[in-house]
């Protein structure tokens, strides 16, 4: 993979807002990893993302793909969806599916420096932790590393986005 410039997303509230609006819209190919916390491969996924218009400030995820676990090296096919709101440097992550649907996930801020969305607050469920970070390399290319951790789920997952 090759790293060019860093994404031009501007300075005021909001023209950041609408930097990443404009930097997540649009079609994207994913490939993840997910990992425990001693390093082992759990599983890998690849697949495709939209980020689509919904509203102003107000973009729909879906992401569609295939997962083959290691144990049993099963291939399963999923999706998931989630709601994303632009609210000048934060960026708040909504359940847009299954049973919380409607209901927030997460909000992250905006990094200038770090060139990073990093997370407002944890999102708890069932007693376990999600974190989220992503990283924008550049126009084309964003990681998103999330930390799962808790008496149900300890494991880290890796996506990389590619922009189609």
């Amino acid at each position: 993979m090759q790293v060019t410039a860093p994404p031009s997303i501007p300075g005021p509230a909001a023209e950041v807002q609408a930097g990443l609006y404009g930097y997540f819209s649009g079609n994207w190919r994913f490939t993840r990893t997910m990992r425990g916390v001693d390093a082992l491969a759990i599983g890998e996924a690849q697949g495709l993302a939209t980020f689509q218009p919904a509203e102003a400030a107000h973009l729909q995820y879906e992401e569609r793909g295939q997962l083959r676990l290691v144990a049993g090296q099963q291939l399963l096919s999923f999706s998931r969806r989630f709601g994303y709101r632009m609210e000048g440097d934060i960026v708040r992550v909504d359940f847009a599916d299954g049973m919380q649907a409607g209901e927030e996930y997460q909000r992250y801020r905006y990094n200038p420096q770090q060139m990073a969305l990093v997370p407002v607050e944890t999102h708890l469920c069932n007693l376990d932790r999600y974190d989220g970070r992503y990283v924008l390399m550049d126009d084309n290319h964003f990681d998103l590393h999330t930390r799962i951790e808790g008496p149900h789920k300890n494991y880290r997952l890796h996506t990389h986005y590619s922009r189609l």
